[in-house]
């Protein structure tokens, strides 16, 4: 059964453009109601809609915590393409694991609930997929696979303008650098490209935080001067845009802001990038 959904993920990926995201590292409590695909999860519930994740944080806390012999529960809720809720609820107490697998709700599925119990859960990680597996689980093995592999799409590329008055550029589809120097000059990169770790790394980022998905972003600030965001991305035939700034305290502003942070520890490992001139002034 499992197998059968993550098998539709790559197909489904662009099917729909849907919700939001959450990065709440709470600790256990009751397992949220289901909310449909187009709200946001609760502290506990982790979302995986056509590849794109939701509050993916608390599902490696969860791991940490079963690993760790600290009693936890979660529920994994995954979305067929048809956009039915298929329910994992996973509760790990007294060193075991049990999985509830309720598919009463997939019209196309068999209508039943299924309950397992295992030994634990671990991750796995490699450049191009994050595993989540069940071990030692009658039946069932794979929980969760994501696909972050940039060779397996169409075409994948994004623009990024970061800063104060957002001067900052990263461009990988016209391969364009630029990089503010915080006094009055510029200096930019024509031929500029991530390797295919970085960008398979930044792909993952993204989808981590369901960049596909709708943002609630707000471009206003009331300091002065203050850092604005403007990122494109375009996927295969499709094309997302986001446009905010750091005064946006929004849930969804918060995980775009991080997102940015974390494709800029990428970018400043970058031997290109180490190789521009240091940043010779300030704004104040």
């Amino acid at each position: 059964m499992l197998k059968k959904i993550s098998s539709i993920i790559l197909i489904a990926l662009m099917a729909v453009f849907i919700s939001g995201c959450g990065l709440d590292k709470g600790t256990a409590s009751d397992l949220p109601a289901n909310s449909g695909q187009n709200k946001k999860p609760s502290s506990n519930e982790v979302k995986e809609i056509h590849g794109m994740m939701e509050n993916i944080e608390r599902l490696n806390l969860f791991v940490d915590n079963a690993q760790t012999g600290k009693d936890d529960k979660i529920r994994l809720t995954r979305y067929t393409i048809e956009g039915d809720p298929i329910f994992h609820d996973l509760a790990y107490h007294d060193s075991k694991l049990t999985v509830k697998i309720d598919t009463t709700e997939d019209k196309f599925g068999q209508g039943e609930i299924s309950t397992y119990v295992c030994k634990g859960i671990r991750k796995h990680e490699s450049e191009t997929e994050t595993k989540f597996i069940l071990e030692e689980c009658p039946d069932v093995t794979d929980l969760l696979t994501i696909f972050h592999d940039v060779d397996k799409e169409d075409y994948f590329s994004f623009e990024l303008k970061y800063g104060v008055g957002k001067k900052n550029v990263i461009n990988t589809k016209e391969q364009k650098l630029i990089k503010d120097l915080q006094n009055g000059e510029t200096v930019a990169v024509s031929d500029f490209q991530f390797s295919k770790k970085e960008m398979n790394a930044i792909y993952k980022l993204m989808i981590f935080s369901n960049y596909l998905g709708e943002k609630k972003l707000s471009k206003e600030c009331n300091q002065k001067p203050y850092e604005g965001y403007d990122m494109h991305v375009w996927i295969n035939s499709g094309e997302r845009h986001f446009e905010w700034s750091e005064c946006d305290k929004s849930y969804d502003g918060q995980e775009m802001s991080e997102l940015v942070a974390n494709i800029l520890e990428i970018l400043k490992k970058n031997s290109t990038y180490q190789s521009l001139p240091e940043v010779k002034g300030q704004y104040e």
